[in-house]
């Protein structure tokens, strides 16, 4: 055992130890205050922004309290595109670079892909083959447009919020994943979309988080998904959040065996590995399925991966 990293597990404050690694935030809509809140409140290592942000001042600016505080990334959603000033304040930000849109970035320990903004069938509605789209890309789009209808040089504001085939496909070809963020629901939401959950699929996935239908929804507690399903998926509420790992529902703690073995194999990283959901344990985190009754199937997996074995 590695008695100074299970100390160091172990000796964290209950507020440390119930922190979130991350927080979601459905679309805010111009009300960046109850993130500002949230965040100071929680001081999760990272949050992200699920579009629809609207920011009324640059989102540095609106940001500015926590800053210091939190690593932020985002997606874009729809009404981003609504207005110049929504536009500008979020692409003209000195946050913009921190989109996720089309790629895959390491934040708080996990691998989030992003895909923001939404399906418009006048570029590609995503029931139809991919390459029967009207528009492959931005730049094809432009050029059957008339100068008038472009808009500083590019396709219109309201289609910079539009999904093209080649940036989902970027994407889908962007390697593995641990976590999707995206505007649009998966395919199990009334207004959801099967290529969203072909995308979590390619990716390896274990969670997907959507905004855009302003409903908090998790879709395996409320029976819209099985736990047979590759991931879980969740919906954010405008001026809500989602914290990950989440800690709400677990029945309680592991046993104090389990966390010193968890500290033992994988050290200072133990606390992550516990909170991150994994797909042999239906998608619970492996701290809410020993909570639950299962430590022996988890305590089997750290078996594994001590000795080497297959998990």
């Amino acid at each position: 055992m590695k008695p100074a990293a299970s100390s160091k597990l172990h000796a964290q404050s209950e507020r440390e130890q119930s922190a979130p690694k991350l927080m979601f935030f459905g679309d805010p809509h111009g009300d960046l205050e109850s993130v500002v809140a949230a965040v100071e409140r929680c001081r999760p290592e990272a949050i992200v922004l699920l579009g629809d942000i609207q920011a009324r001042r640059p989102l540095h600016v609106e940001l500015g309290p926590i800053l210091d505080m939190t690593e932020i990334c985002l997606i874009h959603g729809n009404h981003d595109t609504d207005a110049d000033a929504d536009y500008d304040n979020l692409w003209g930000s000195e946050l913009a670079d921190r989109n996720l849109h089309g790629r895959i970035v390491e934040i708080a320990g996990f691998k989030v892909a992003g895909l923001g903004g939404i399906f418009r069938s006048k570029i590609w509605d995503p029931r139809r083959p991919i390459d029967e789209a009207a528009f492959q890309s931005s730049v094809a789009m432009c050029r059957t447009m008339k100068r008038e209808e472009t808009w500083r040089g590019g396709v219109s504001r309201r289609h910079r919020s539009s999904i093209f085939p080649d940036e989902y496909q970027q994407l889908l070809r962007s390697g593995l994943a641990d976590i999707l963020v995206t505007h649009e629901a998966p395919a199990a939401h009334p207004h959801g979309w099967q290529v969203i959950d072909e995308l979590a699929e390619t990716l390896g996935v274990q969670l997907v988080v959507h905004g855009h239908h302003h409903q908090n929804i998790d879709y395996l507690a409320e029976g819209m998904q099985t736990a047979a399903a590759s991931f879980r998926a969740f919906g954010v509420d405008m001026g809500s959040h989602l914290a990950w790992p989440r800690d709400e529902t677990e029945p309680g703690s592991p046993p104090q065996d389990l966390l010193e073995f968890a500290a033992q194999v994988f050290g200072t990283e133990a606390q992550a590995w516990l909170g991150k959901p994994h797909e042999w344990l239906d998608g619970q985190t492996p701290a809410a399925f020993a909570a639950g009754g299962g430590s022996e199937k988890v305590r089997s997996m750290l078996n594994a991966i001590q000795h080497g074995g297959v998990v």
